[in-house]
């Protein structure tokens, strides 16, 4: 046997049964697009936040590592300036004579026998001819020294150093005398040398001068 059911509602009800299903199922999608919007917004406003705090972050990472570079470029001007001025001051120097060297060469090569009673320098532009004993070679300036020893032989073993200086040329004996000093028998000389290029800073050892 067959059981059919017969509606007895009026079909509008039925109609608007329906429509409040349908706006009710709307609604529920509204609301879940509305909250899922929701949170992807939140989710973009945290991301947006964290890449703005990173943001601030990596400039004030670059602030301060332009800060660096500029001090480390004060750095590099200043040693840019030394090195010119250390230039500079080798170009200007590089033909001066050497006096101090000179002297430390002439107490090296002095015998123990001889003592130098006066040492007088003279220093002259370069390629003039000075003193005498001049062959024609340039001379940067020339040395007179007088002294006492005690024999002749002393006086050639005197000048015999002095020649064997780099820095020295045409070495010269003006006089060589006997004389005495009390009792005592002795031999006063004047000799003389000019200077060659070998006086010169360029041309000396260790001849770098800081500024």
């Amino acid at each position: 046997m067959t059981i059919r059911r017969i509606n007895l509602l009026p079909p509008e009800r039925a109609e608007r049964r329906r429509a409040r299903q349908i706006t009710t199922t709307i609604v529920a999608v509204v609301v879940a697009l509305v909250v899922l919007l929701g949170l992807v917004y939140a989710a973009e406003l945290v991301r947006l936040n964290g890449q703005k705090h990173a943001l601030e972050t990596q400039q004030a990472t670059n602030a301060s590592l332009q800060s660096q570079v500029a001090q480390l470029s004060q750095f590099q001007q200043l040693e840019i300036q030394l090195q010119q001025r250390t230039t500079l001051l080798s170009s200007l120097t590089q033909d001066e004579v050497r006096w101090s060297v000179i002297l430390a060469d002439v107490s090296l090569v002095i015998p123990s026998d001889t003592w130098l009673t006066n040492l007088t320098a003279t220093e002259t532009a370069a390629g003039t001819q000075s003193g005498p004993g001049a062959t024609g070679a340039t001379s940067l300036g020339s040395i007179q020294m007088t002294g006492t020893t005690f024999s002749h032989l002393d006086v050639a073993k005197w000048l015999t150093r002095l020649a064997g200086v780099d820095a020295f040329t045409n070495t010269y004996l003006s006089l060589s005398s006997k004389s005495t000093i009390g009792a005592t028998n002795v031999v006063a000389f004047s000799s003389s040398v000019q200077l060659s290029d070998q006086a010169l800073r360029r041309n000396q050892p260790g001849a770098e001068r800081q500024p």
